[in-house]
């Protein structure tokens, strides 16, 4: 029976892009992922994450990802009309699965219901797997903690390769003080943030009301 884990990276994140990433697995060897040392992403270094990266592709495994600029995400927010984020993840998660094509799927769930998240996937599908969509799946199932490993370290990839082109910025996300810094002296010195932020996100929204409070003034 083939084993298909999902997980997403930077679904808060202010810079940079969404990361939906599968990965799939027969049953017997699930194993696998326990001895090399899978576990919930959350509790492990960048660098322990970079070493699983090459462990977990080095099995039998397949796997299928979605990557989503900053535009897109900005395109399905609700506050600018959008379709909302779940959809834009649902969406790419279909994707994973029609390549993949599981028997089985474990979902680590971004909707408050997920049967609700779930029953949206199924009826996107042209057949009709297993899916199990759950809160915190990425600690409970190695073949979703797995997923997540990989689309940490390809978002980080990304973000490093951005930080080559705009100078360090940070994590990505408005809890980085360098981020942050990023995102104001961007707006100080240009007047404007790169294509790759998010210009829906509220960071953004309140540095450039600043930057407009301040202009008043003087």
């Amino acid at each position: 029976m083939i084993i298909c884990g999902i997980d997403e990276a930077g679904r808060g994140s202010v810079i940079g892009p969404l990361v939906v990433l599968g990965i799939s697995i027969h049953e017997k060897d699930i194993p696998s992922l326990r001895e090399i040392g899978v576990r919930d992403s959350k509790s492990l270094s960048r660098k322990a994450r970079e070493e699983l990266y090459q462990k977990i592709l080095s099995l039998n495994v397949n796997v299928y990802e979605v990557v989503v600029d900053a535009a897109e995400v900005d395109r399905y927010l609700k506050k600018r009309s959008g379709l909302g984020i779940n959809v834009l993840e649902a969406s790419a998660t279909v994707k994973i699965i029609k390549n993949l094509r599981p028997e089985v799927v474990y979902i680590d769930s971004p909707d408050i219901k997920p049967s609700r998240y779930a029953e949206r996937i199924l009826a996107m599908l042209d057949y009709s797997p297993r899916i199990i969509c759950e809160h915190k799946a990425d600690s409970r199932y190695e073949v979703v903690s797995a997923a997540s490993i990989l689309a940490k370290v390809k978002r980080d990839t990304i973000l490093a390769k951005l930080s080559e082109l705009y100078g360090d910025l940070g994590s990505g996300y408005s809890s980085d003080r360098r981020t942050v810094d990023f995102l104001s002296r961007c707006l100080r010195d240009k007047g404007e943030v790169p294509s790759c932020v998010r210009r829906g996100w509220k960071t953004v929204d309140k540095l450039l009301q600043a930057r407009l409070d301040n202009f008043e003034e003087g």
